[in-house]
C-alpha cells in the first residue's frame, strides 16, 4: 500500500510539472533531456504514516520518458508516457510490479462505486467520517464531490534558487492555494506529463489554456487535505544536468520477474 501510495503522489507531483510546462511548444527551447537530483521533505498527519520523512531523488529524463531514483530507501520507479505504463523495481529481489494507467483510472472508477455502496451501509456516524474524509481537496481530485477549477496566480515576486532566477506562481483549487511553485524559464519539460494525468482522471477540471505557464520548478510545496489527515510536501532541485541519456535507462533490467498488480481496489 505505502508503494502505490508513493507512485499515486509520485505521479501527482510530476503531472503538476507536467501543468507547469503547458504551454511549452509557445517558446523554441528544446524539450530537456537530462537528469536533476532534488530534496523532498514530506510532512504528514496521516494514519500509519511517518509524521516528518526526508528522501532524495535522482531523476533521468527524456521525452516521453522518466525514471526516478529514490536514493533514500533505493526505491526505482520509470515512467513510460510514451507506452502508459509505470514499472517499480525491486532491486534486490530482481522483481517489478507494472501499473497501467488506463488500468488505474478503471481501478479508481470501481473503488469509487464500491465505496459508495458501502457507505450505505455504515451506521450514520461511520459515514459522516466518510464524508469528511472525502469533502477536501483529495475528495474533488478523486471526483468523490464537486471539481473545483483550477487556476494559477502569478504573484510577480522573484528570487533566486540554487543559482536559478525564479518567479512565484501559485496553484489553486478551488478558492484554495494547493501548490505554490518557483520556476526557472532555463529549461524546459514538455507537457507529455498532463495528458496522461488528464487521461488517468486524477482531477478532472480543466487546465486553464490561457495560464502562460512555462519552465522547470526549483521549488515546489504542495497541500493536501485527504479529510482524515492532512500531507505538506516540499521539493527542492538540488542539481541540474543537460546531456543526452541513453534509452536503455527507461527499459526493464533483464533477468527481473514480473510480480502481480498489488493495486488495492
Amino acid at each position: 500500500m505505502k508503494t502505490q501510495l508513493k507512485i499515486f503522489l509520485s505521479l501527482l507531483m510530476i503531472s503538476l510539472l507536467g501543468i507547469s510546462t503547458v504551454n511549452s511548444n509557445l517558446f523554441a527551447q528544446k524539450v530537456f533531456e537530462g537528469y536533476w537530483e532534488s530534496e523532498t521533505i514530506t510532512k504528514s498527519t496521516l494514519p500509519m504514516q511517518p509524521a516528518n520523512k526526508i528522501e532524495k531523488q535522482k531523476t533521468y529524463f527524456k521525452n516521453g520518458k522518466m525514471k526516478t531514483v529514490n536514493t533514500t530507501d533505493n526505491t526505482t520507479i520509470i515512467y513510460r508516457f510514451d507506452k502508459g505504463v509505470a514499472w517499480t523495481l525491486d532491486r534486490k529481489n530482481k522483481t517489478y510490479n507494472e501499473m497501467h494507467f488506463d488500468q488505474l483510472q478503471a481501478g479508481m472508477k470501481n473503488a469509487k462505486n464500491k465505496m459508495a455502496q458501502a457507505m450505505k451501509e455504515m451506521d450514520p456516524e461511520e459515514r459522516e467520517m466518510m464524508k469528511k474524509m472525502m469533502g477536501g481537496k483529495m475528495g474533488a481530485m478523486m471526483g468523490q464531490s464537486e471539481e473545483p477549477a483550477i487556476s494559477f496566480n502569478h504573484t510577480g515576486k522573484k528570487k533566486t534558487i540554487k543559482g536559478y532566477s525564479c518567479s512565484q506562481v501559485i496553484m489553486n483549487l478551488g478558492d484554495e492555494p494547493m501548490m505554490e511553485m518557483w520556476m526557472t524559464n532555463k529549461f524546459n519539460l514538455g507537457n507529455d506529463f498532463l495528458k496522461i494525468y488528464q487521461k488517468m482522471g486524477l482531477i478532472k477540471s480543466d487546465i486553464p489554456k490561457n495560464s502562460k505557464l512555462k519552465g522547470f520548478p526549483i521549488y515546489t510545496t504542495m497541500n493536501m487535505d485527504m479529510g482524515i489527515g492532512k500531507v505538506k510536501s516540499e521539493t527542492t532541485v538540488i542539481k541540474i544536468s543537460k546531456t543526452k541519456i541513453s534509452d536503455s535507462e527507461f527499459s526493464l533490467p533483464k533477468g527481473y520477474k514480473k510480480l502481480d498488480n498489488p493495486m488495492p481496489f
